[in-house]
């Protein structure tokens, strides 16, 4: 993957959002890119599309959201959860009110991601500094549809990852 020396700013996540889709999107299978941006907070939502290798034929998406110095990243996977009984939402996640939830998904700790339960299903969660987005997101968004795929019909989730990467 190729890895940009920039000094980064989250206010500027669209810069990153469009830069993946120009030079990623056929690779990955990414249909949409949508980016709002208000004031100092960004929200990106990418899209695989229903062809995409990455996410298995199934259309994914996920959120990357970025404010003052910090990116995070969430991916829902189709694996319910429960956790004390309530139920988390994305504002918990926002505010980092959630509990990590203790969940064997290959790459997670690999990558360093978190697993939370939100809404009643698995999410992986990714936070970063502006700096890595270009170098850390990347990999998120790689390893997000990966794991909704592997979550749907299981397969070798490290080697299809090694693969996608050498193509980056």
């Amino acid at each position: 993957m190729e890895i940009l020396v920039k000094i980064y700013m989250c206010n500027e996540l669209g810069e990153f959002a469009d830069w993946l889709y120009r030079n990623y999107s056929g690779i990955l299978g990414i249909s949409q890119i949508y980016t709002v941006s208000l004031g100092g907070f960004v929200l990106v939502g990418i899209h695989f599309e229903r062809g995409s290798k990455i996410s298995g034929d199934v259309p994914v998406g996920l959120a990357i959201y970025g404010l003052g110095d910090r990116v995070r990243g969430y991916c829902s996977l189709p694996i319910p959860c429960k956790t004390d009984g309530r139920i988390i939402r994305m504002g918990d996640l926002l505010q980092s009110r959630a509990e990590p939830l203790e969940a064997d998904l290959p790459l997670v700790r690999d990558l360093g991601l978190e697993v939370v339960c939100m809404d009643g299903a698995v999410a992986v969660v990714d936070e970063v500094g502006c700096i890595d987005v270009y170098s850390r997101m990347g990999q998120f968004v790689v390893a997000c549809g990966l794991l909704n795929k592997w979550a749907r019909a299981g397969g070798d989730v490290y080697r299809e990852f090694r693969d996608v990467a050498a193509r980056l």
